[in-house]
This record gives structure tokens, C-alpha cells and sequence, in this order.
């Protein structure tokens, strides 16, 4: 069941998003070549279509969600950032990286 929408939740989301796109953005500026939306307008749309689809994935609870969702993750990555599958499957773990190094590091800040 979805948490219910309020202020918090909003506060939340905006926020994850934020420290997805800078982790996006990283991940994007470390990654060898062009990329098709290596801004940071790119990462934030990047970033937004990843929550979207994990968080319809967590709302539908079907089985193997969770791994439907990483595949169709890697698939969005393809299409927005025009790198293939190898490619989008190095970012996503790039940006699993970053998201990780912030999650040490975040908690203490704020």
C-alpha cells in the first residue's frame, strides 16, 4: 500500500529526486562519451522516469515487480541517454554508486 500523499511525502519525494538527479548527473559526467541528455534537465528527466517506474512497480505488487522494473529502468536509460544496453547497464550501476556514497554521507549533513 502507497504511503498517502501529504506535505512530507511531497517534501520526500522533491528531495530524492534532487539527490537522484545530481547522482544521475555524476554518473553521467563519469561515464566515456556523449551522451544524449548529459545536462542536468536531462539527469532531472533521467532521474524523474526512474522513480516513476519503481514507484509503479511497488504500487502494482506483481511478481518479479522489482526485476520488471530494473529492466525497464535499463530500457529508459537506453532510450534517454542513446547508449545501449551494456552502456545503460553501466549507468544504472554508476548511479548505484553515487546514490550509495551520498547515503553515507547525507544523513550526517542534514
Amino acid at each position: 500500500m502507497p504511503a498517502p500523499l501529504n506535505v512530507g511525502s511531497l517534501v520526500n519525494f522533491l528531495l530524492g529526486w534532487l539527490v537522484s538527479t545530481v547522482a544521475v548527473w555524476l554518473a553521467l559526467k563519469i561515464f566515456p562519451g556523449e551522451q544524449k541528455r548529459e545536462s542536468f534537465a536531462g539527469a532531472a528527466l533521467t532521474a524523474l522516469a526512474g522513480a516513476i517506474v519503481f514507484w509503479l512497480f511497488r504500487l502494482v505488487e506483481i511478481p518479479f515487480g522489482t526485476v520488471i522494473a530494473w529492466i525497464v529502468w535499463l530500457y529508459l536509460l537506453k532510450r534517454l541517454q542513446g547508449v545501449g544496453w551494456l552502456g545503460a547497464a553501466i549507468l544504472a550501476v554508476l548511479i548505484y554508486i553515487v546514490n550509495t556514497v551520498f547515503g553515507f554521507f547525507l544523513p550526517t549533513l542534514l
